[in-house]
Parts: C-alpha cells; sequence; structure tokens
C-alpha cells in the first residue's frame, strides 16, 4: 500500500469557505483537492492500493484529519475537478462537527473518514504498519532508496512542516528528495506514483 500524509497548516476545519473561492477563503484546501487528485486518479482509472491522510490546523477548531482509502471508495465518488473533491470535505467536516472522542473516526461515505486525529497520532498509527519517508529537498535521492512493503509520505502544504514537526520525524522517518526544487504537494504525489509505478510497486 502507498499511503500520503498531508499536514495543511492553515487548512479550515469547519465548512465555512465558499466554493467560488477556495484559495482565498478556506486556507488553502484547494492544494488538497489537487493532492487527492493525484494520489488517487489515473487517466482511466482509480488507485485502490492509496490511502490519504489530510490533517487539517486551520481555524476554528483543529486539527480535523480526513482519511480517503482507496479500498474502499466507490466508483466515481472522486472526480477530477477540485470543486467536486471540495463538496467530499466539506461533507466530512460538517460530520466531523458533532465528534468528541479524539480517538473516534466516523464514516463520512465508504471509504471517507473523519477524526480529531493530530499528526502525531497520524504518524504513530501509521509507524505500526507501513516504513515512514519524509520528502524534503534536501532528503536523500529517491532513486537511491529501496522501497518494499507498505510505504508513507509525509509531506507539508504550501507552508511546509514546522521545526517542531521535524524534530518529531527525526528518528521515525527517512528524509528522502525528488529533487533540490521546492515542487507542489500535488506534483510530489503524482511523481512518486509514476516512480513506483515504473519501479513495479
Amino acid at each position: 500500500m502507498r499511503i500520503f500524509i498531508i499536514k495543511a497548516n492553515h487548512a479550515h476545519t469547519k465548512a465555512d469557505f465558499s466554493l467560488k473561492d477556495l484559495p482565498g477563503t478556506s486556507g488553502r484546501i484547494d492544494l488538497l483537492c489537487r493532492s487527492i487528485n493525484s494520489a488517487f486518479l489515473l487517466s482511466h482509472g482509480f488507485r485502490k492500493n492509496v490511502r490519504v491522510w489530510l490533517n487539517l490546523n486551520g481555524p476554528p477548531n483543529p486539527p480535523k484529519t480526513i482519511r480517503f482509502e482507496g479500498s474502499e471508495i466507490r466508483p466515481k465518488t472522486i472526480n477530477p475537478d477540485e470543486r467536486s473533491i471540495a463538496k467530499l470535505i466539506i461533507k466530512a467536516l460538517k460530520a466531523g462537527e458533532r465528534i468528541k472522542d479524539p480517538s473516534k473516526e466516523h464514516q463520512v461515505l465508504p471509504g471517507i473518514h473523519i477524526s480529531n486525529l493530530t499528526f502525531e497520532d497520524i504518524i504513530r498509527k501509521t509507524l505500526k504498519t507501513a516504513k515512514l519517508y519524509y520528502l524534503h529537498e534536501e532528503g536523500k535521492p529517491i532513486a537511491e532508496v529501496n522501497f518494499k512493503g507498505n510505504i508513507a509520505f509525509i509531506l507539508g502544504d504550501h507552508v511546509g512542516l514546522s521545526d517542531e514537526d521535524e524534530a518529531f520525524l527525526e528518528n521515525i522517518a527517512e528524509k528522502i528528495s525528488i529533487g533540490r526544487k521546492s515542487y507542489l504537494t500535488s506534483h510530489v504525489i503524482a511523481y512518486v506514483n509514476i516512480f513506483l509505478d515504473n519501479l513495479g510497486i
């Protein structure tokens, strides 16, 4: 399985933003929509072997975490356009308003779950079943990594991870890189998927 964990520092944790202006009103949930697109969608297909964790930390009630489970998502639930993916996030955030238990997930749709899990919670859960890699410009070149088994990739948003996040990951995730330039999160995910496809993983 391929797992992508995305920490979104300013993404709104309540459905209080406009679909007509996602970049300006949502704390860059548009970035997360493009990342979901890159993680799951092929030209004429859908990746069932992918899991995506969106960890939202913006106002007004952080954190909120949405898990997309490719093996459970029904056909045509995820479409290529940002607006339709944003509607799924809105549906999840509305369902998440009534969650009190920080460790409990609530199913919104088949394969889409909402919770109050923190970034650290997600990392600890994932560490039990997968090898963790932190994608960063200064990491080891991805071509030199020997991937096997379940693989989890940690990414920041347009802001990146904090010093505290990086300190937490230091002895947990191996730092790897697709290049020395800073690329869009969605582009990094697409690159990683294509790279692993070519390896036959």
